[in-house]
């Protein structure tokens, strides 16, 4: 009763696609009839007809031979072997039959290649997307098939795989992705690390490539674009709400600063909201308590420089500057002390009525630093941070720490991994109090001059397998991505109105919001904060985005819910999981697949043509005038600025003539032998360039005979000489 009560159960919860079952089917008995046929004796032509009477021999041979191959599959099998055992002559007629079939099969095959490549409908898809060929198949499209796909029957002949081709079997597709070989494809599916082909002519391609800086579909990339996004920050259009973040690398030193810092920043918020929660007698003890108000003094000084800064934020403000001494010492013994009330409810040696003016005074800096920084809110008491690696994804390397020690460390002993830190949010919308998340898909579409954001109408939610809490930190209870919560059973204590499956489709989450009283409209909140953050994750990235025409991309985006559902963008993913793993994901992946394949195919040719539930949510226009041999050079245009009409005469003064001449004649004083030999030099130049010129020096010359003649005088002469013609006259 195990075995067969488990096969059965398996059988009914696994997903079948009815019409790849039937087509496999179809294949089957083809085989088994053709088989039957060779053990009889029988001519392949006569076989061939019996099983398809719409393929190329019917359609040739006219209708008398067709009425006649009907007539004899009415016959009984006896009357099928008798006529299976011909003459000699008839003998060789069968033998030509199957060469004249291929020659039909080969020709009709060729047509359909060069019909397709000369409407560019080549296609070629890498891996099990089999939605996508079907979409394209229907479309009149035809594969051109990777290795990897039905390598086996690559292996085979043209011939041979003529002999079994039949309208639709994987023989036909074979044959006719070997025929298209050589041609390019026009529309390739492919792995985000697979190498751009075929680029010359511009097929639909499902990446568009960024670089790593800017890619939001890692975690590092993500976090560039929440830097950059605040120069297209719009009110109602783009805008993105994102948990605090920093890159926590080798050589990132002031984004480290800039964390230590945050987290003291968020100890000190954490310790006012833990006054703001709890019961003043809750907290104090006079006679035993450990912690003294000083901490509590520290924590308001530090929240109320922190609402100066914001109110007058500056450059000056947003430089990091490291702290003294005397500060790293008072930062080290708060962090000791509120840690103790955090996380051991430790008491403080207050009386009751002092720690209720402190609840007042915190709950006031917590109203004002939160209206100015909305993000706040979604922090708790703990001060907990998620750790990330910034490279991959499905939840694998994941951490959360509260501790600022264990946070440094873990970074520093996985640095090959570029972890990211990133605020936890814990102050998330619950539902039953279980954590969830919203899987929201996106498609970005390139044309020539446009690129479109598009958004998907429906969603599902994902929950976790566990009841929400801080007190333990285990991924089964924090990660709801699908591939870590199938490794975990359901907790047998939740609530039972959530999924078995831990999946909700959309309708379910309205039923619920309706349930709780949510406010009209709550949902359509939702989806346009969907929109508002994913198109300024778009616009932030499209400075190093290649705006390649006809790229394509549908992207999984991850969203959580506050308290007062507003979104907040944990990740986006570049090739999402597409795979029917529960009823919900069976029902809108195939769908979502589909009505991609509608914008990127149908749009372009008809832009009235329907888009299934994705919906343009902003379209930016570009014009980028590249050649497309990159030869053209570089054209400046203009005409030359002219100062003067005729450059200006400029009139040597007398003095200078007169000093220049005077320097030429000179004598010079006998001195050592050197000097006379220099004489003698400097005498042979001033005749060469007296009989050269005569009496007109140009500059160069006269310039050269000055420095001559001044390394022949001696310093007196040079005064005397200097205050002579000098001198006002």
């Amino acid at each position: 009763m195990s075995q067969a009560t488990s096969s059965a159960f398996n059988t009914r919860n696994r997903y079948y696609n009815p019409v790849s079952r039937i087509q496999s089917l179809i294949q089957n008995l083809d085989a088994e009839l053709i088989t039957l046929c060779k053990q009889c004796s029988l001519p392949k032509n006569v076989g061939s007809a019996s099983l398809n009477n719409d393929s190329t021999i019917s359609t040739a041979q006219g209708g008398s031979q067709h009425h006649q191959h009907q007539h004899q599959h009415g016959n009984s099998a006896n009357s099928l072997i008798q006529q299976s055992r011909p003459t000699s002559n008839a003998n060789s007629a069968g033998t030509l039959a199957p060469d004249a079939h291929k020659r039909m099969l080969r020709n009709t095959y060729r047509t359909r290649v060069i019909d397709a490549y000369r409407n560019r409908r080549i296609f070629t898809v890498y891996g099990n997307y089999h939605t996508v060929r079907r979409a394209l198949v229907r479309r009149g499209w035809l594969e051109k098939l990777p290795a990897s796909r039905h390598a086996k029957l690559q292996t085979m002949s043209e011939d041979s795989l003529l002999e079994h081709a039949r309208r639709g079997n994987d023989y036909e597709a074979v044959v006719l992705s070997k025929m298209i070989n050589n041609f390019p494809a026009f529309f390739i599916w492919q792995s985000k690390g697979a190498r751009d082909l075929f680029a010359e002519v511009k097929p639909y391609r499902n990446r568009v490539r960024r670089s790593q800086f800017l890619d939001f579909s890692t975690k590092v990339g993500l976090v560039g674009c929440a830097e950059q996004e605040r120069w297209f920050r719009e009110d109602g259009v783009c805008g993105m709400s994102y948990p605090r973040v920093y890159r926590l690398g080798a050589n990132s030193v002031e984004e480290r600063a800039a964390f230590i810092e945050d987290f003291h920043h968020t100890q000190a918020r954490a310790l006012l909201r833990y006054l703001k929660e709890h019961r003043p007698v809750d907290m104090v003890d006079l006679d035993h308590g450990i912690v003294l108000s000083t901490t509590i003094d520290y924590a308001l000084n530090k929240v109320k420089n922190m609402i100066r800064q914001k109110e007058h934020y500056s450059l000056d403000d947003a430089r990091i500057k490291m702290p003294t001494p005397t500060e790293m010492v008072e930062n080290q013994s708060f962090m000791v002390q509120s840690t103790k009330v955090l996380h051991t409810n430790a008491k403080f040696k207050v009386n009751e009525k002092v720690m209720t003016e402190y609840a007042r005074l915190a709950a006031q800096y917590l109203d004002q630093i939160e209206s100015l920084r909305p993000d706040y809110r979604w922090d708790g008491c703990r001060n907990l941070w998620i750790l990330k690696p910034g490279y991959q994804s499905r939840g694998i390397g994941i951490v959360i720490r509260n501790s600022l020690d264990d946070i440094l460390q873990w970074t520093s002993n996985n640095q090959n991994r570029k972890y990211i830190v990133q605020k936890y949010i814990e102050r998330p919308c619950l539902i039953y109090r279980t954590k969830f998340d919203i899987r929201q898909y996106m498609l970005l579409t390139v044309s020539d001059t446009q690129v479109t954001i598009w958004t998907y109408r429906d969603c599902y939610l994902r929950f976790s397998s566990q009841e929400f809490t801080m007190d333990d930190l285990r991924e089964s209870i924090h990660l709801t991505n699908n591939s870590v919560q199938k490794r975990y059973k359901n907790k047998l204590t939740r609530d039972t109105r959530l999924p078995k499956n831990n999946m909700w489709s959309l309708d379910q989450f309205k039923c619920h919001l309706r349930h709780v009283g949510a406010p009209d409209g709550t949902w359509a909140k939702i989806y346009n904060g969907f929109k508002q953050n994913l198109t300024a994750v778009v616009l932030a990235s499209l400075d190093e985005t290649e705006l390649t025409p006809n790229a394509f991309e549908m992207y999984g985006c991850d969203f959580m819910l506050d308290e007062y559902y507003n979104p907040i963008l944990i990740e986006i993913n570049s090739t999402p999981d597409l795979s029917p793993s529960t009823e919900i994901t069976a029902r809108i992946c195939p769908l979502a697949v589909k009505d991609c394949i509608r914008v990127v195919l149908d749009i372009p040719r008809n832009p009235s043509a329907a888009t299934g539930l994705f919906e343009r949510a902003f379209q930016v226009n570009y014009n980028v005038n590249k050649e497309l041999d990159g030869t053209r050079p570089l054209e400046l245009n203009g005409t030359q600025m002219k100062l003067f009409e005729s450059l200006p005469k400029i009139k040597t003064n007398p003095r200078s003539r007169l000093l220049r001449k005077i320097l030429n004649t000179v004598p010079i004083p006998n001195g050592n032998k050197l000097s006379k030999d220099k004489s003698k030099e400097s005498g042979q130049k001033k005749v060469l360039v007296g009989k050269s010129a005569g009496n007109k020096l140009s500059r160069a010359s006269s310039k050269a005979l000055d420095v001559a003649a001044k390394t022949t005088l001696n310093s007196t002469t040079r005064e005397n000489l200097a205050l002579q013609y000098t001198a006002p006259k």
